[in-house]
């Protein structure tokens, strides 16, 4: 009985408390918000615009989707992004190209701008290159953008041609 009564006071405690873990010591200061994202659709581009802790980054992007043998794959992705005032594009293309052969843009049938790969990962390879103002003006005022690359071991080239319908609607969300 003895024991059973030291036992039964050691553990009064536990059972008069409340556990710790349904204590909240968390203030206001202490939550971290979860980012909001807003899409929105400009003919043939979207926006993507990710707001955390009062700062909005937004990027802009086209995908083309190539089908052969009734399979659809993604061919390219072409995404413009703002960063320290300078707006970025970026051309995503899959594995299995000549990288020196590097990337080819041309908006309708204006110069061309010959753009190096800048990486290759798992999901393919990036070309990455400061769009200068001259470029974004072509780009607002054109029909087509013409991206060009070569398959690995081919001499033959491959064109895929992006609209800019809606680009110049799109390009806004980088500079509000």
């Amino acid at each position: 009985m003895r024991q059973l009564l030291s036992l039964l006071v050691l553990s009064l405690p536990l059972w008069v408390a409340q556990p710790a873990f349904t204590q909240s010591t968390t203030t206001e200061e202490d939550r971290v918000e979860s980012p909001s994202m807003t899409r929105s659709t400009y003919k043939d581009w979207q926006s993507l615009c990710v707001i955390k802790e009062e700062t909005t980054t937004c990027e802009i992007s086209q995908t083309l989707q190539v089908e052969k043998d009734g399979q659809s794959s993604i061919a390219l992705r072409i995404t413009l992004s703002k960063r320290a005032d300078k707006t970025l594009m970026e051309i995503a293309l899959p594995l299995g190209l000549d990288l020196p052969a590097g990337v080819v843009l041309q908006v309708d049938d204006s110069n061309e701008i010959s753009v190096p790969f800048t990486t290759c990962v798992a999901q393919g390879c990036a070309a990455l290159v400061t769009a200068e103002e001259e470029f974004l003006i072509e780009l607002r005022k054109g029909n087509t953008l013409k991206v060009a690359f070569r398959p690995f071991a081919q001499t033959q080239g491959v064109i895929l041609n992006a609209s800019l319908r809606g680009f110049s609607s799109a390009l806004q969300e980088l500079s509000d």
